[in-house]
């Protein structure tokens, strides 16, 4: 189903007759802002039984007004063995992860005894230093691999430790075999087991070449485009005025089971090889922009895959659906397959200056908090989810830094903002996971991540962008929208909420856009209207980087949504029609601004 409003008192009917008797409540239906998976027990929903001449099922959409939903592939069958073997151990399961969540909300809210104030990851070495433990007669070092959680048990490192003036140091090999541990977190641990420090990343990442530019490039203006690829005619590009491009970078293409031309083998692997065939399509994209001085941001994506056989290596093994897939970083081939790729790629792309032109900021997934349908891990309690896409954000990370210095990483969010926690484990709310990023770097040393939120209305199928209701102007507001982004702002703003350096977090808008309900005059002029609305408040907040509009061509499979510049493609229009909006966003900033905005709807 696609229902970005989402439903609540979803019921269902068994019959004839259709009665009061013969009635149950079905769990809501989520907001879904992509097709995602619904399911719901209607035995038990029903009591356990169902009356024995029911033959006709009734299914009510709740009592909303202009709810707008659409639903594919509807089926009722009985459970199958393995589904009653999974509710048996559901339970169990369920308590693990809820003992899990403790443990990890614990050691957020600890503040150890000491710390370890420098990893320093140099080329051949990872040099550890920090005061002595007081009256700590003996400790040891251990090291947090990127498949560890924080509630795991760390490995024993032997190293030999240097004191001088109160202060330990140590130098220990950076790869081990073929592991590197740049990707490592670190902590010490007194004799009877103690924690003396929290964990503690790389804070200085030395580069493994001079291969990168002198200074991160900066958008020439604000406006961007999303889902910049060969469908559409780059010149476009050029035409708009645009400064930023997203790039979806789909990491299942650099993998293959097989050997071939343009494939190499995996360290430490015999069936998986990397196929560097496909950097000739980012090649063409990224030094396009390269030469053309526009930013490139690249999103990190794994799709789910809709059965077992289409799954890739890299899936978390927990994913049940969605569309994209949290990382499999659950065990240590996994995490050194999803390193593997992202130096490769991020070794690729250092240089922004050159051919093939270079990645400036990567964005870690997509949008977190709607965790089920765009990073999908399965049911997690909160703080189990953040702590594993805490872990992929390091890696993306540490990857991008060690080749250049100037990379930055990104925390995609959606536009709900305060979503409380109802146990349900289907997502997050994007203030608590900031707090709980900012948490972690407290805590376990900064790094250079910043908020890549999406400030779609609060309905997408919206005529406007300027009629959302449940927004406020403060920090409890359940929005954050167009009409009230500068809270996003103040809040990040907040010294509890900048850089270990005391600057804001960067922020880009990294997907918003659009809808025309058909493509006449009236719709082209509301979306239009609604593009000009959203760039005059992102022009009065300089803080805001990039706003990346998506999308540039409508597509047949985004639930109805026609969000793009272009129309949808035909035989005649390949690269679809140019709507009304895209003359106005190629006008926005130029003289010709107020001729074409003249009558566009408004506020």
């Amino acid at each position: 189903y696609f229902c970005p409003a989402g439903i609540d008192e979803f019921s269902a009917f068994v019959g004839p007759p259709f009665s009061e008797r013969q009635h149950a409540q079905l769990p809501d239906i989520p907001i879904a802002e992509g097709w995602q998976l619904y399911t719901a027990d209607l035995v038990k929903a029903f009591g356990d039984t169902l009356p024995a001449d029911a033959r006709l099922l009734r299914l009510d959409f709740g009592v909303r007004p202009d709810v707008r939903i659409k639903i594919r592939n509807v089926r009722t069958r009985a459970q199958s063995a393995s589904e009653k073997r999974a509710i048996a151990e559901q339970e169990t399961r369920r308590k693990q992860k809820i003992n899990q969540a403790k443990r990890i909300a614990d050691y957020l809210q600890h503040s150890p005894p000491t710390s370890i104030e420098s990893v320093i990851v140099g080329t051949q070495l990872v040099q550890i230093s920090g005061p002595v433990p007081k009256d700590i007669e003996s400790w040891q070092l251990l090291e947090y691999p990127p498949e560890k959680s924080i509630d795991d048990d760390g490995v024993v490192v032997e190293a030999i430790v240097d004191v001088s003036e109160g202060h330990f140091h140590m130098a220990i090999p950076r790869k081990v075999d073929s592991r590197d541990r740049l990707h490592s977190g670190w902590r010490l641990r007194d004799s009877q087991g103690n924690y003396l420090t929290a964990r503690q990343y790389a804070n200085d990442i030395r580069p493994s070449s001079n291969d990168f530019a002198a200074a991160r490039p900066s958008p020439a203006s604000q406006k961007g485009l999303t889902g910049f690829s060969r469908r559409g005619p780059p010149q476009d590009l050029l035409d708009l005025g645009i400064s930023a491009v997203t790039i979806n970078l789909v990491l299942n293409q650099f993998i293959s089971r097989s050997p071939g031309p343009g494939r190499t083998r995996f360290p430490d692997a015999d069936d998986i090889y990397f196929d560097q065939r496909h950097f000739d399509y980012y090649d063409a994209l990224i030094d396009f922009a390269r030469q053309n001085k526009i930013v490139v941001t690249a999103i990190v994506l794994i799709p789910s895959g809709k059965s077992a056989a289409s799954r890739s290596l890299l899936v978390h093994p927990e994913s049940d659906g969605g569309v994209y897939a949290m990382p499999d970083i659950s065990s240590a081939r996994a995490a050194k397959i999803y390193a593997y790729l992202l130096h490769r790629i991020a070794d690729r792309y250092s240089h922004t200056g050159k051919s093939p032109g270079g990645i400036t900021n990567w964005i870690a997934h997509n949008e977190v908090d709607f965790h089920k349908t765009w990073t999908n891990m399965g049911d997690q309690p909160r703080q189990v989810y953040t702590e594993t896409f805490y872990r992929s954000l390091r890696m993306i990370h540490n990857a991008a830094r060690s080749h250049n210095p100037q990379a930055r990483v990104f925390v995609p969010l959606t536009h709900h903002w305060l979503v409380p926690d109802d146990g349900s484990w289907q997502r997050l709310a994007p203030r608590e996971c900031l707090e709980t990023l900012q948490r972690y770097s407290t805590l376990e040393g900064d790094f250079a991540w910043g908020v890549a939120y999406h400030p779609y209305p609060k309905n997408l199928f919206a005529k406007v962008a300027w009629q959302d209701t449940n927004i406020g102007n403060d920090f409890d507001t359940p929005l954050i929208t167009m009409q009230n982004i500068e809270v996003l702002g103040k809040f990040l703003q907040q010294p509890a909420m900048r850089t270990a350096d005391g600057n804001m977090r960067p922020v880009l808008l990294s997907e918003q856009g659009y809808h025309t309900d058909s493509y006449d005059e009236a719709s082209q002029a509301n979306q239009a209207g609604s593009l000009w609305y959203a760039m005059r408040q992102v022009r009065q907040l300089p803080w805001i980087e990039s706003f990346l509009y998506h999308r540039w061509i409508d597509h047949p499979d985004e639930g109805g949504l026609k969000l793009g510049l272009r129309t949808l493609p035909t035989a005649r229009h390949p690269h679809g029609q140019k709507k009304t909006a895209w003359y106005v966003y190629q006008a926005i900033g130029t003289k010709t601004e107020a001729e074409v905005t003249e009558n566009l709807p408004r506020p």
